[in-house]
Formats: structure tokens, C-alpha cells, sequence
């Protein structure tokens, strides 16, 4: 049933609490698994997803490798690493300065699915904060969980639990493949994810195995609404695919725009092996307010062809946007890479860093710190070609953790948490002061004009770099800005006094035409069906039933019962779907408890 978690991940979560799990090999032999394994016990995280927080980062999902035997070195040639699925969340502290060394991790038990290669979006509106986990696969080769929505909900402290999210149009959600290995970003409100792979690890409507079938379309999810949106990606690529790439909202326009960077492309039903790796080269971006594409070629030192790297972006004091991409593996080979590169917009120019790092790809890459200067990388691979295990080396880096400052462009063991501002890095200020952005060619247009502000020729960004409602920088001078502020709230004082008085008025009229007549009418009422009862009970598709505050008496919990999508006759599948905890919003609030009835659609 929907709604409900198998006994397994419970069982996992509650472990989780103790921070080890013991379990017996082929041998014979105990294991030791813990979330948590220090630095004697680490060997490498593969698919984490790094989340920060304000004053803490979160790490979750993915896969944990250990020695075999817990004792620090390798038992046995055939089988050196014991691997499993992570069963906790765990957290880092950015309130004082540490090296990856002396830092320790907070595990948090997980109730939820225990998968990796997850679609992750923040929603700072909810205090002091939640993120959401759609997607994803079995690091176990088990079922996948059915169509659901999980949230963490942070406490402030470090802490935080995992609930359950109902959906506000459930039928589209369910419509929807869950995709493993898709690139994902957001913008304030929207949480964005294009293509991936859905597989039976990944989806359970899927009956191919990985790695299944590509994924086409950009899925949105509104944070306010629970709504969920499937756009067209065929003007991607050859085939409207993307597996394993990059993905950053960069704040330029009024509606903002999503940047795909690398990864590979192959076609749906994925019959040959997908090596047809994404140029650097020509860029490819889409307004999710208008759905339309736009490509444009960049010059500099782009990255080779790869797959599998990490990317942040960050908004320079200049007006203008960097994005950092670390690692990745080379379509050709799988060879991991050590290498940043620093994209810069409007300027489309990449640079390559001079420092590099360690060899990686599959790990996950976050901004930290006050002055958003530092990039921590944390996790990640470096199993030589095709990413075997039997190649993989330990993480040269103690407990999977290195610190890029992006304004020296140079790593570290250690964060800083009174690191300086982020300024752009010294190459990227001097390729602008050189005058080259006057030099550039624009591919089109209507993607200069929301990048570069015709009248002005400053740079076309948005007043705060996450929120898709604002309107790019004017060039007005302080003074006539001052004058418009005024005048518009004297204007706008008097136009809505008007508008209150009308309002007033009529409502006045109206409650007294209904009170003349409300005793010939209260014996005329007659109680509507389930669920129209209630003036404050509304549904407009299954799992949607919401609530205000009402002295209402609680009721049983109701069942949906629907069809589902996939590769099964639709006759022969049926889907249940059981409401879920309140959702993170505070209003409206989910109705704890319905009527016991079903509906049959």
C-alpha cells in the first residue's frame, strides 16, 4: 500500500540509531557495517547527495564500501570491500572550523527508501528548512519503492526526520518514471529534474533491468502547490535524453534558466552501449516559464566528454555566474578525472583550474560557509576503466572530504568558517576587464537579450539569484528609483482605499440579502454525499484531500484505489495510495484522518 514502508527500511532506521549493523559474510565471518566509519574504517561513498543547511550540511543515500572485517585492510584478494546501502543520514557542523581529519559526522536515522543516485531539492521556506528525495535506485538489486515523495525536515541543530509527502495532482506524479542518474536543480519555489534512467531498480512499473530505459522530458515540482509538471526535452540532443550530467538554475532573464552541462545521450529503449558523450563545446539551456531552448557555443578550456561529475554555481559580485564542475569520468574509458573547470557567465568561457584534486566520479559537491566561497566535495569513486570495484583505490582524501576555495581556485583538507566572500577568481575577473565580452558571439538573439540588458549593457541578472519572479536590474539612478518607490505607494494607497470601501459595501449588502432569506432556506438544506460535507473539505484528485483548522472530529483514513502506469496491462494493475504525514507547508494542513470509504476510478 502506498503511504506504508516495508518492515526493511524501518529495521535499517532503527540500526541506524546504534550507528553499526553486524551481518555474516560467505565466510563465515561477522562483518562490521556502520554508517559512520571513521577514518580507519572509511574506504569510499558512492552516490551520496550533499545538502546544505545554513549552519550544517546534510549527506545522504548512496552506497558505503568498508574494508572486509572491519580490521583496516584487505582479507581476502576475492572479496577486499564490503558494500551496502546507507542507513542513515548524516551531518556536518559548519559552525567552527575543522579538517576532514577532526571533523565528526551526526548520523540521524532514515525511514525512508534506502537508495542512491536521488533527485535532491532544498525548500529554505519551510524554517528552518526541508529537502526533498524523488527517484533513485536499489543499491542492493531489490524492489524499488513505489511512487512516493520524502522529505527531511530539518531541526536547526544538526537533526532533523524523514516523513512522507502527499502530492496535490497524484494522477500526473504517478504517471511520472523515477529516474536514477538524472541531473537535477531549482530556483526558489521549483524543483527541476531532466532525464536519468528507469529501470526495475529504480521504478517498479519497470520490468527491464538496468540500465532499463532512458528517461525523456523536464519534470517540475512546485514546493508551494505539491503540483507536478512534465515538459518536452525534444529539442535536446539528438534523442531528448540526458543520463549522468549536470544541471544549475543560473539567475539571468526574468524567469531565470536551466543549464545542462555534460553527460551522455543515447536513445529510449538504450540497445547499445551509451557512449555518445555531450559536448562542452555548444551549451544547451531552457526557460522553464516559457519551455523554449536556446544553445550557444562557449570558448575557453571546456571539459573533455564526461559523465558522473558534480557542479555548483555561485554568483559573482560583478554580475556575473560560475559554475564549478569537479571529477567525472570519461565516456571513452571511465577513466576518473582530478580536474575543475569554471564556466562563466554571460561570457560562456571556461577555465581550467591549475590545482586539481583527487581522481573521482559519483560524488557530490556543495557551496558551504557564510561568504559561500568554499566547495566541499565529498565521496565519490576512482574504480579505474568502467568503474570496476576491483580497481577501486581508498579515498586518498580522510573520510571522502576535500575544500576547494573557489576564489584561489585551490584545495584543501580543511574548511574555514571565517573564509572571506566569494569574489570570481583572478582569471575570470581579467578575461571581462580585457574587454572580451564585447568581442563575443551570441548564437541568438533572444538568449543575448536575456542575458545582456540592451539599453544599459550591464549584465541581465535577477535582483536574487533563486527567485524566478524577479525583473533583471534597470538603470535608474538612485534618485529616480526613490521617486518611483514614492509614487507608486501614494498611488497605490489610494487606489486600494477605493477598492476597500467598494469591497466593504457590497459585502454589507450581500449579508443582509442572505440573512432576509436565511429562514426559508435552512430547511431546504440536505447534506451532499462524501466528501462535499464540508465547506472546508475539498479534493480535486485522489490523495489531494486537504484541510483548515476546524473542530472537526477525526475519521478513519480513506483508500484510493486507481490505475498505475507502466509495462503491465493497465486491467491488471491496480495502485492503493494511503494519505501520508502533513506536509511541510503550514498551511493548507492535511486532514489526519478520512472517511473509510474507496473510490474506484
Amino acid at each position: 500500500m502506498k503511504g506504508l514502508l516495508s518492515p526493511f527500511p524501518l529495521v535499517l532506521a532503527v540500526l541506524g540509531c546504534l550507528g553499526r549493523i553486524s551481518l555474516v559474510d560467505g565466510h563465515g565471518l561477522a562483518r562490521r557495517i556502520v554508517d559512520n566509519p571513521g577514518l580507519d574504517g572509511f574506504i569510499r561513498h558512492r552516490y551520496p547527495s550533499v545538502v546544505p543547511f545554513g549552519d550544517y550540511i546534510y549527506i545522504d543515500g548512496g552506497q558505503m564500501f568498508q574494508p572486509n572485517n572491519g580490521n583496516g585492510s584487505n582479507s581476502t584478494q576475492s572479496d577486499p570491500y564490503t558494500s551496502y546501502p546507507v542507513s542513515s543520514t548524516l551531518s556536518l557542523n559548519l559552525n567552527e572550523s575543522w579538517t576532514n581529519e577532526t571533523v565528526e559526522f551526526r548520523t540521524i536515522p532514515k525511514a525512508a527508501p534506502l537508495l542512491g543516485q536521488q533527485v535532491y531539492w532544498t525548500d529554505h521556506s519551510y524554517n528552518p528548512g526541508a529537502f526533498y528525495v524523488w527517484g533513485g535506485k536499489t543499491m542492493d538489486n531489490g524492489s524499488p519503492p513505489e511512487d512516493q515523495l520524502w522529505y527531511f525536515s530539518a531541526d536547526g541543530s544538526g537533526g532533523g526526520s524523514w516523513s512522507q509527502l502527499p502530492q496535490g495532482n497524484y494522477r500526473e506524479f504517478s504517471q511520472l518514471l523515477r529516474p536514477a542518474g538524472a541531473s537535477f536543480t531549482q530556483s526558489t519555489n521549483k524543483g527541476y529534474s531532466f532525464g536519468g534512467l528507469a529501470s526495475r531498480e529504480s521504478d517498479h512499473s519497470i520490468q527491464k533491468a538496468d540500465p532499463g530505459y532512458a528517461v525523456t522530458g523536464v519534470v517540475s515540482y512546485d514546493f508551494q502547490t505539491n503540483q507536478w509538471a512534465n515538459h518536452s526535452s525534444e529539442s535536446f540532443g539528438e534523442y531528448g535524453t540526458s543520463v549522468y550530467g549536470c544541471a544549475e538554475y543560473v539567475p539571468f532573464g526574468p524567469n531565470g534558466l536551466l543549464v545542462f552541462l555534460g553527460g551522455i545521450e543515447t536513445t529510449v529503449d538504450v540497445n547499445s552501449v551509451y557512449t555518445n558523450g555531450l559536448i562542452w563545446t555548444i551549451l544547451t539551456l531552457y526557460d522553464p516559464v516559457t519551455g523554449k531552448w536556446y544553445k550557444q557555443k562557449v570558448t575557453g578550456d571546456p571539459p573533455p566528454r564526461i559523465e558522473r561529475a558534480c557542479s555548483v554555481g555561485v554568483r559573482g559580485p560583478n554580475n556575473t555566474f560560475e559554475i564549478f564542475i569537479y571529477g567525472g569520468s570519461l565516456v571513452t574509458s571511465r577513466s576518473t578525472l582530478p580536474d575543475v573547470y569554471v564556466l562563466s557567465l554571460p561570457g560562456f568561457h571556461f577555465f581550467k583550474s591549475n590545482s586539481t584534486g583527487t581522481p573521482r566520479a559519483d560524488h557530490g559537491c556543495a557551496v558551504i560557509g557564510k561568504g559561500g566561497r568554499q566547495m566541499l566535495s565529498y565521496g565519490g569513486v576512482d574504480a579505474g576503466p568502467e568503474l570496476e570495484f576491483y580497481n577501486m583505490t581508498s579515498d586518498p582524501w580522510k573520510q571522502g572530504l576535500g575544500v576547494y576555495d573557489m576564489t584561489e581556485m585551490t584545495w584543501s583538507n580543511s574548511y574555514d568558517v571565517d573564509a572571506a566572500d566569494y569574489e570570481s577568481p583572478t582569471a575570470v575577473r581579467d578575461w571581462y576587464a580585457q574587454g572580451n565580452m564585447k568581442t563575443m558571439t551570441w548564437d541568438n538573439d533572444e538568449l543575448k537579450g536575456l542575458f545582456i540588458n540592451g539599453s544599459s549593457g550591464t549584465y541581465g541578472m535577477m535582483n536574487n539569484s533563486a527567485t524566478t519572479e524577479d525583473l533583471p536590474k534597470d538603470s535608474l539612478s538612485s534618485a529616480q528609483r526613490t521617486g518611483v518607490i514614492v509614487g507608486s505607494t501614494v498611488g497605490g494607497v489610494v487606489v486600494f482605499t477605493a477598492i476597500g470601501a467598494a469591497i466593504f459595501l457590497k459585502r454589507r449588502r450581500r449579508r443582509r440579502r442572505q440573512s432576509s432569506r436565511a429562514s426559508s432556506t435552512i430547511n431546504e438544506y440536505r447534506p451532499e454525499p462524501w466528501p462535499k460535507d464540508s465547506p472546508r473539505l475539498r479534493s480535486t484528485t485522489p490523495g489531494t484531500m486537504t484541510t483548515f483548522v476546524s473542530s472537526q472530529t477525526p475519521v478513519e483514513p480513506v483508500e484510493i484505489s486507481g490505475i498505475t502506469r507502466g509495462e503491465l496491462p493497465a486491467e491488471d494493475v491496480k495502485w492503493t495510495y494511503e494519505l501520508p504525514v502533513p506536509t511541510p507547508h503550514a498551511t493548507p494542513r492535511l486532514k489526519p484522518e478520512l472517511p473509510d470509504r474507496k473510490f474506484s476510478h
